[in-house]
């Protein structure tokens, strides 16, 4: 019961309604300003339908990017205003910018593109609104029925609470395994329909499109012969493995084992898309060296003239297989940080960073010179994030099945780095792997796009910390307790 990522049908719906959006802006935009006589406005925005589609295209991007389909974001009426007004904004500026210099004899004109962008900021809105109203009558949501145990039934009820600001599921009922239970009882407000026995008559009643079986009953013989003949009838049947990846997209490490990892790795085709991503990976570092040239002597000034010291820092990280790397970074922080604590975390409010550092981290800034790293093929643009040696041994000791994000060439970004930033504790760190094990499972050139993508939205609202995200539950002692052996040791 694998679970293939996917994109969900209300996110294409949403996507194809800003295409739309952006022609009627720009056709807006053309008419208001160019006038209905003669048809000027109307004629003007017709030869230009092949520029409106390429910005289309970059608005959809920058959308992407800025957060505009996530729903953190839809979830809130605040965040739609302010993230739709500064997405808006951004590609306005990248189409014109892209338009004048670019492709000077097909732009629009200043005073079209100005009343684009209002127009598009307020159809950017009026289709997000009219979406929450649309998922709030459940249009989007399939029928679904939990199946399991009571003792199973825990995790997936809160992991089906927790993302409730992302519902994929109308919860018709329960239906209980084991022996037989009447119906009329209710377990965290969903409702008991009857025994597994009369499983395939609730699916056909219900209308239902997804089983979910709950947490252990995968593994049980008995479970697996019956939800079977449901498949073959079309049903969608997800174990809380596949849940977890749909609604969470992240791998729950208390769940998997070694065969669930060979078959992850059996159906990746990481192997092939790895030997495309070397030849592109070289050619956008090289490409972003150059690029990024300016700021790179702007953090070299400021390096210089904040604090003493080097201007690269160098640091000893573990690539691919476990291989020592040299990772080539901006200093960020004091030249002494390590001298007295050795290789520690770094935290929320660290004091060793310089007031340029915190700058040059907040932006990302001091990752640039690791386009080298890339170029050299330690390392690639999206992957795992390289960890120090002094961390990587106890980690693998206290979180299972850490080593296998070793098996990816490390990233300067990833979809940990997205979802999750900063980890300061072994808690954290497990909780990051289990975003690592997603992508290494689902690893695409698409993927790394996205990826890519939301990289710019984490430089724009700055880098989090693991203070600051992450499971709402406090460490338990055990963890404090190994987190701080761990910076004895490192020490």
């Amino acid at each position: 019961m694998f679970y293939r990522r996917q994109i969900p049908a209300r996110s294409i719906s949403l996507f194809l309604m800003d295409v739309v959006i952006v022609f009627l802006a720009m056709l807006a935009g053309s008419l208001l300003r160019l006038g209905f006589e003669e048809q000027a406005g109307w004629r003007f925005f017709v030869d230009h339908i092949p520029t409106a589609a390429g910005c289309s295209l970059i608005f959809s991007l920058v959308f992407y990017a800025a957060g505009m389909y996530e729903p953190s974001v839809l979830s809130r009426a605040r965040s739609i205003i302010m993230v739709g007004m500064t997405s808006v904004s951004v590609g306005l500026g990248i189409v014109i910018l892209a338009l004048y210099v670019l492709f000077p004899t097909r732009h629009f004109g200043l005073g079209v593109n100005i009343l684009t962008g209002i127009f598009l900021f307020a159809g950017v809105l009026l289709t997000r609104y009219f979406y929450r109203l649309v998922v709030g009558t459940g249009f989007f949501l399939k029928p679904a029925l939990i199946v399991g145990g009571r003792e199973d039934l825990e995790e997936t009820i809160e992991l089906l609470q927790e993302t409730k600001n992302q519902p994929r599921y109308r919860i018709m009922g329960i239906v209980l395994t084991g022996r037989a239970e009447s119906s009329g009882k209710f377990i965290e407000g969903f409702p008991v329909l009857g025994g597994f026995h009369d499983l395939s008559d609730f699916v056909e009643a219900y209308h239902v499109e997804t089983v979910l079986v709950a947490s252990s009953t995968v593994r049980e013989a008995e479970i697996l012969k019956g939800i079977r003949p449901l498949r073959y009838r079309g049903i969608e049947c997800l174990d809380f493995i596949g849940l977890h990846e749909q609604l969470a997209q992240s791998i729950p490490l208390d769940h998997i084992d070694d065969e669930w990892l060979l078959h992850a790795a059996m159906n990746s085709s990481r192997i092939h898309i790895r030997k495309i991503k070397r030849v592109l990976d070289a050619a956008t570092a090289a490409l972003g060296l150059v690029v990024t040239l300016p700021l790179s002597l702007m953090a070299m000034t400021l390096i210089r003239l904040d604090s003493p010291g080097p201007i690269f820092y160098r640091q000893r990280r573990l690539g691919l297989g476990g291989a020592p790397i040299t990772v080539l970074k901006f200093r960020t922080m004091r030249e002494d940080a390590e001298r007295d604590s050795g290789a520690v975390w770094a935290e929320k409010f660290d004091c060793r960073v310089t007031r340029v550092g915190r700058f040059l981290r907040a932006s990302r800034i001091d990752e640039i010179p690791q386009l080298f790293n890339v170029l050299r093929g330690q390392m690639s643009l999206v992957g795992p994030r390289p960890e120090r040696p002094e961390f990587v041994e106890n980690l693998k000791k206290n979180i299972p099945f850490y080593e296998e994000r070793l098996m990816m060439p490390p990233g300067i970004t990833g979809w940990a780095q997205v979802r999750f930033p900063y980890a300061a504790s072994i808690h954290a760190s497990r909780y990051k792997l289990q975003y690592d094990l997603y992508y290494i499972k689902h690893t695409s050139l698409v993927f790394d796009v996205a990826i890519l993508l939301r990289t710019f939205k984490t430089i724009l609202i700055g880098l989090r910390h693991s203070e600051d995200q992450g499971p709402k539950s406090e460490e338990p002692p055990t963890l404090k307790l190994m987190n701080s052996e761990l910076k004895e040791s490192a020490s």
